[in-house]
C-alpha cells in the first residue's frame, strides 16, 4: 500500500532528523531533553507498525493515514504543551510536582527503600500518588526526563484515541466513522490537554479501554473478552478518578439492560443477552465499590452521602480566576443549564484571559457542530436502541454532564471535558437522516440524505460466512 510507503519513510526521516540532531547537539543538550529525544524515536519505532497493522486488520488505508497524521500531531502537541507549561505557566502545573515525587520514587527504588508515597505527593491525595507511581515506572525505563514522561503519557493518551475510534467500528459498523476519526483524533483541546504528563492522558486511555471492552460486550456477537477489557479500563480510572469508573460502570449497566431486553426478544441474541445479565451482576458490585472510594476524592468522611461529596466538590472548585457559579444539577428543571455549561460554556463574553478565549472559542465550535449535525442527531435518536454502544456513549456523557455541574471553575472544566468529548462525538457521527417536509430541517431534492429504515436487516437473512471467508480474514481479532 503506498500509505504504508509513506508512513515508513515519513518515520525513518524523522527518526533520522532527531538523531542528526542530537549528534550535532550532543554537547549542548541535557539529559533531559536527549533522553526525550531517545525515548520520542522509540515511542515512533512501536507504533508506526502497530498503525499498519490496524490499516490493514480493517483493509482501510485512510485510517492509516489518519493514525499516522493524529500521531505526528499529538508528538508536536506534547512539545506546545511542555512549553506553554515551563513558559507561560512559569512552570506552576501539576507536571512539575508529579515528576519530582516520581524521580524520587525511582532514586529509592533504586536503593532497595520501594518508596510509594513521596511527600511531595503524599499531601495531594492516593490519587495523585498513584500517578506518580506510573510515571515513576517509566523513568525506571527512560531515565527521569520531563520530556520523556510527556512524550509516554502523551502516547498513553493517543492510545486510548485510537481505541475509542476502534470501538465505534466495531458496536456500530453502520456509523460515519471517518468523521467520528476525524473529531476524536485532531479536536483541540483533546490534542492540546492531554499531551503532558497528568492524569486527564491516563484517564483517556483508561476510557479507551473500558470503551473498547463495552464495544465488544455490547456489539452484534457479545464476548466475555469484552467484560474483562472494561474492568481492565474501570479499574485503571477507580485507581486515578474513582468517580470517572463510577460513571463508566452506570454507563455500561444501562447499555446492558438495552442489550439484554434486544437480546431477549430476538431468538438468535439469546447468548448475548445471557453474557449481559452475568456484566449487569458484576457491575452492580463495581458500582458499589467504585461508590465507597468516592469520598477519597474530596477527603471526606468513608460514611459520607454522594451529595455531601458533590457540594464539596462544588466549594472546592469554585475558586481561582475563572471560577463562576455552577448549575449543581438537583431536579430535571437543572439538567438543560448543566447541559450547556458543562459541555459549551464559556461565552466569550464570560472569558477572563487568553486561555479562556481559546476555551469559549472551542465551546462555539461544538455549537456549530451540532447544529450542522442536526439531521446526524436524528439518525442516532432512531438508531440508539437498536445499538447498545450507543446507549454506553450517551449515557456516559449524560452522567459526565451531572457530576461535572458541580465543577464552578471554567478552566476545571475545559481540561476535564476532554475525558467525555470521544463518547459525545458518538451523536454526531452517525449517517444523516433522510428528512420529510419541515420548517426547521429542509432537504434539498440534491441531497436526498440516508433513508436508515432498511439499515437494520433481520440477522437471520445475513448470508452465512464460508470457512475459507474466515480463514481470509483471519478470524476475530482483539483490534
Amino acid at each position: 500500500m503506498n500509505y504504508e510507503r509513506t508512513a515508513v519513510i515519513a518515520a525513518t526521516s524523522g527518526v533520522v532528523v532527531v538523531l542528526l540532531a542530537i549528534a550535532l547537539g550532543l554537547d549542548r543538550l541535557s539529559w533531559d531533553v536527549l533522553t526525550g529525544a531517545l525515548t520520542l524515536i522509540a515511542i515512533t519505532l512501536v507504533t508506526i507498525p502497530m498503525i499498519r497493522w490496524i490499516a490493514r486488520r480493517d483493509a482501510d488505508p485512510g485510517f492509516g493515514r489518519l493514525l499516522t497524521i493524529a500521531f505526528a500531531l499529538k508528538m508536536v502537541f506534547t512539545l506546545i504543551r511542555y512549553a506553554v507549561i515551563i513558559h507561560v505557566y512559569d512552570d506552576n502545573a501539576d507536571a512539575g510536582i508529579y515528576s519530582e515525587g516520581a524521580a524520587v520514587m525511582v532514586r529509592s527504588w533504586r536503593t532497595g527503600q520501594f518508596l510509594l508515597d513521596p511527600e511531595v505527593l503524599a499531601s495531594r491525595g492516593a490519587e495523585t500518588v498513584r500517578v506518580g507511581i506510573v510515571l515513576a515506572s517509566v523513568y525506571l525505563v527512560t531515565g527521569v526526563s520531563r520530556y520523556a514522561g510527556s512524550f509516554v503519557f502523551s502516547w498513553f493518551c493517543f492510545l486510548g484515541q485510537v481505541l475509542m475510534c476502534r470501538a465505534l467500528r466495531r458496536a456500530v459498523p453502520e456509523a460515519d466513522h471517518r468523521r467520528y476519526d476525524r473529531l476524536v483524533l485532531f479536536w483541540p483541546s483533546l490534542l492540546f490537554w492531554p499531551a503532558s504528563i497528568g492524569k486527564e492522558a491516563l484517564m483517556i486511555a483508561a476510557i479507551g479501554i473500558a470503551s473498547y471492552g463495552a464495544s465488544i460486550l455490547l456489539a452484534e456477537r457479545a464476548r466475555v473478552l469484552g467484560l474483562v477489557i472494561f474492568v481492565a479500563g474501570a479499574g485503571g480510572l477507580l485507581l486515578v478518578r474513582p468517580h470517572m469508573a463510577l460513571i463508566a460502570v452506570c454507563a455500561l449497566i444501562l447499555a446492558s439492560s438495552v442489550g439484554a431486553v434486544a437480546g431477549v426478544r430476538g431468538a438468535p441474541s439469546i447468548r448475548n443477552a445471557v453474557l449481559r445479565v452475568m456484566a449487569l451482576v458484576l457491575l452492580l458490585g463495581g458500582a458499589a465499590l467504585a461508590t465507597t472510594q468516592l469520598s477519597q476524592i474530596v477527603g471526606e468522611d468513608p460514611d459520607a452521602s454522594i451529595s455531601t461529596i458533590l457540594d464539596k466538590t462544588e466549594e472546592v472548585s469554585s475558586m481561582g480566576g475563572s471560577e463562576f457559579i455552577p448549575p449543581a444539577v438537583t431536579s430535571l428543571v437543572d439538567v438543560p443549564n448543566a447541559v450547556v455549561t458543562v459541555i459549551f460554556r464559556p461565552f466569550p463574553w464570560e472569558a477572563s484571559s487568553f486561555n479562556g478565549l481559546l476555551a469559549s472559542a472551542e465551546g462555539l465550535a461544538l455549537v456549530v457542530l451540532v447544529f450542522v449535525s442536526r439531521r446526524r442527531l436524528i439518525t442516532w435518536a432512531r438508531t440508539v436502541t437498536r445499538r447498545p454502544y450507543l446507549v454506553y456513549a450517551g449515557a456516559f456523557a449524560f452522567v459526565f454532564v451531572l457530576a461535572f455541574s458541580y465543577i464552578g471553575n471554567f478552566g476545571i472544566l475545559a481540561r476535564q471535558r476532554t475525558q467525555m468529548l470521544p463518547l459525545l462525538f458518538t451523536l454526531v457521527a452517525m449517517p444523516a437522516a433522510a428528512l420529510t417536509s419541515s420548517l426547521f430541517f429542509r432537504r434539498s431534492p440534491a441531497d436526498p440524505g440516508i433513508d436508515t429504515t432498511d439499515m437494520y436487516p433481520d440477522p437471520v437473512e445475513k448470508p452465512p460466512v464460508s470457512a475459507l471467508e474466515k480463514h481470509r480474514h483471519g478470524g476475530e481479532g482483539l483490534l
